[in-house]
């Protein structure tokens, strides 16, 4: 099978993953060339995104394409105003008439619903970007509840900024637009599936105007295998092994919890349960007890998920979680692991108390427990498909979610915040490579619980130290 993916945007977990697992399950992924991609803040070239869809589109068996990428340039470019509100929705008339033409290909597209916030390209915009998430979750709060002292604090917050709020309110009504545009084109049949996926986002905020707009536009459109749930960064490798997984049997699947299964993760708006069921669906996992798949999610004991580098569990948890684990895995069943406990990485004591971490199919922690899920169900249909474990793609989560994002991450800016370095807009990306890479080193012992350490190669794909790019190359088991 031959894959067409343009996606959301350039960091390993939207073009590296997808590449990896659909290769894994014996297709192609066809992608974009690095100069018709984006570079952090720089957006996709327009043309090449179009020279890129109809030059690929009619060789392929199937099309990705995420929405964001195709009428502003990236994830980052859709938070950005260089692109007027007439101009997306040209763009995704265009996208339209291209899918008219090759009617006979599926698509699978996802568009996401903007942010509760700003993003962060430089130290200097979390004032801005707290302020714009208290501006966000009081003014809704205030909305659905009628708490004046709500109201109090949203326009406290929007005097901090009243910029801000003014250019965010704007963009979040073109991007309404173009969601509602990808309603209407899964409406009218030119995707098989639609994922609108909520990005960064809390309980009461700015996006749930527009899920109930776009829940409305749904109820009138009545279109079929529209899912809205949290997430983004796991868009295109989900889609891509939906895509793979129509010519498979459907996956069965045993779902174990542990701790408190009713909890809603963080920057997630929605118990976590209902995002689990909701991707289920859409991949067509089935659930079923003493399935051969098993995946052991792991949530927060107490029902709080913090950030992984301030997660502060009682005495026991992790044990507990570690010991379950090995006792699925000693019974030979393929045992993927969702390390939901803490976000924005793993949680470290646990994977450091597996016993049997090489009995492990697969493993995901990182950033927000969507993307952990999206990412694991991906790993799990490609095995699916190839019969096997993708044991590199597994060692690279453990030292990627597990090792960088929940204890390297913190040192690393750390050391770069000393040398008065910003870790959102790296000026010098050679010097924090190598910084990387020394202190990575220094981790791993002591981390890694396998048989032997890993031949591996880190990197900074982009000039800040949010995301990093593991790579392993792995031994056959």
């Amino acid at each position: 099978m031959r894959i067409l993916c343009l996606p959301l945007d350039s960091r390993p977990c939207n073009v590296r993953f997808v590449e990896s697992l659909v290769t894994w399950a014996g297709s192609e992924a066809v992608f974009p060339r690095p100069e018709e991609m984006d570079d952090y803040r720089r957006p996709a070239p327009r043309e090449a995104s179009r020279a890129f869809l109809l030059r690929e589109l009619p060789r392929c068996d199937a099309a990705v394409v995420s929405l964001d990428h195709w009428c502003y340039g990236s994830l980052l470019a859709s938070r950005e105003e260089a692109v007027s509100a007439e101009e997306a929705l040209d763009r995704a008339e265009a996208l339209q008439r291209i899918l008219e033409r090759h009617a006979h290909i599926p698509v699978y597209l996802n568009s996401v619903i903007l942010r509760s916030s700003i993003s962060t390209l430089t130290q200097g915009d979390l004032r801005s970007y707290n302020a714009m998430t208290d501006y966000s979750f009081f003014s809704d709060r205030f909305r659905q509840l009628g708490d004046p002292a709500d109201e109090a604090r949203a326009e406290e917050a929007r005097r901090l900024i009243p910029d801000v709020v003014e250019r965010a309110l704007r963009l979040r009504k073109r991007n309404l637009l173009v969601n509602a545009a990808a309603v209407d084109m899964a409406a009218a049949g030119f995707a098989r599936s639609l994922c609108l996926l909520q990005e960064d986002c809390q309980t009461y905020g700015l996006p749930k105007r527009d899920q109930d707009a776009l829940l409305e536009r749904l109820r009138a459109k009545k279109p079929r295998r529209v899912f809205l749930r949290n997430g983004a960064d796991e868009g295109s490798a989900f889609l891509a092994a939906e895509a793979l997984s129509q010519s498979l049997p459907p996956l069965e699947a045993e779902f174990v919890w542990l701790g408190d299964t009713g909890f809603t993760a963080a920057y997630e708006d929605r118990p976590f349960r209902d995002n689990v069921e909701s991707a289920c669906r859409d991949m067509g996992i089935v659930e079923k007890e003493d399935a051969e798949t098993v995946f052991l999610i792991c949530g927060p004991e107490d029902g709080k998920q913090r950030e992984a580098a301030e997660a502060a569990e009682r005495a026991g948890y992790p044990e507990a979680c570690a010991r379950r684990a090995d006792e699925l895995t000693a019974t030979g069943k393929r045992v993927y692991l969702l390390d939901v406990i803490a976000a924005n990485g793993g949680c470290a004591a646990l994977i450091r108390r597996l016993r049997g971490a090489d009995r492990l199919w697969g493993y995901s922690a990182w950033n927000t427990a969507s993307n952990a899920l999206g990412v694991l169900l991906a790993q799990a249909v490609t095995d699916s498909a190839r019969g096997k474990k993708n044991e590199a793609f597994f060692r690279e989560r453990l030292l990627d979610d597990g090792l960088y994002q929940a204890i390297v991450r913190q040192k690393l800016n750390g050391r770069l915040w000393e040398r008065g370095r910003d870790v959102f807009s790296l000026s010098d990306r050679p010097e924090a490579e190598a910084l990387l890479r020394r202190l990575f080193s220094q981790a791993l012992p002591g981390f890694w619980s396998l048989h032997r350490l890993p031949d591996y190669e880190i990197t900074l794909p982009w000039a800040r130290t949010f995301e990093a790019d593991v790579r392993v190359k792995a031994e056959e088991p």
